[in-house]
């Protein structure tokens, strides 16, 4: 696959992600309607979707959060009926699709954990989970995901200092289920996989990961 969506870095405490294509306001994506493999990305605070594009037999989905973030959009996916209406959107964007990859980041990534935790495979579609520097919150606690689902968990390393276990996220303004983060290793263990480092040394979005085009 050779669709690359290039990132650009954004400050450490935005904990955000993004990329120079054109944005979407709005709820939901715009634009052509995706069918068979769809790539759908998740973006980070205070950033917002994308229309969607395809090449190479790829429809890469971009949605919009569900809560408003930073002066953009965010995914809030606690408690329970913000959960509800996050993975709705998702579900309403990929209708169309045959295979799907999820793939978020920051704010997104969290997001993604989560529903890789809850079990997710929107009705036996959904090949893997790729979680990129993710806010490492207790969202994935108590993990049980569906077994024909496969995780990747990419890590830059920026938010070492901070993400540490039991640091408020108050203190910057992060969306962090449980109020606290529990640190990348924990975060790794309760996703039972291993933290594979990231092309990128800064917060910053590994939008071409070799498991964003692996479908089998």
């Amino acid at each position: 696959m050779a669709v690359v969506l290039v990132a650009l870095v954004t400050p450490l405490t935005s904990c955000g992600g993004g990329s120079d294509a054109d944005q979407v306001v709005g709820t939901t994506t715009t634009g052509i309607v995706p069918s068979e493999r769809c790539l759908v990305r998740l973006h980070g605070k205070g950033e917002t979707g994308q229309e969607t594009v395809q090449a190479d037999g790829v429809a890469v989905v971009s949605p919009i959060g569900n809560a408003d973030g930073w002066g953009g959009r965010q995914w809030l996916y606690f408690p329970e009926d913000e959960y509800e209406r996050a993975i709705g959107i998702v579900r309403d964007a990929v209708e169309e699709c045959r295979q799907i990859i999820i793939n978020g980041f920051s704010n997104g990534a969290a997001f993604a954990g989560k529903l890789y935790c809850r079990g997710e495979t929107f009705g036996g579609r959904l090949v893997r989970v790729v979680i990129d520097d993710p806010v490492v919150d207790g969202a994935v606690l108590d993990c049980s995901p569906d077994p024909t689902v496969e995780v990747t968990l990419y890590w830059t390393g920026e938010l070492d200092v901070t993400a540490q276990p039991g640091w408020d996220c108050t203190e910057r303004d992060w969306t962090c289920e449980g109020g606290v983060t529990i640190g990348i290793n924990a975060y790794a263990a309760a996703l039972a996989t291993e933290v594979q480092q990231s092309a990128h040394d800064t917060h910053i979005w590994y939008n071409d990961a070799p498991e964003l085009s692996q479908w089998a």
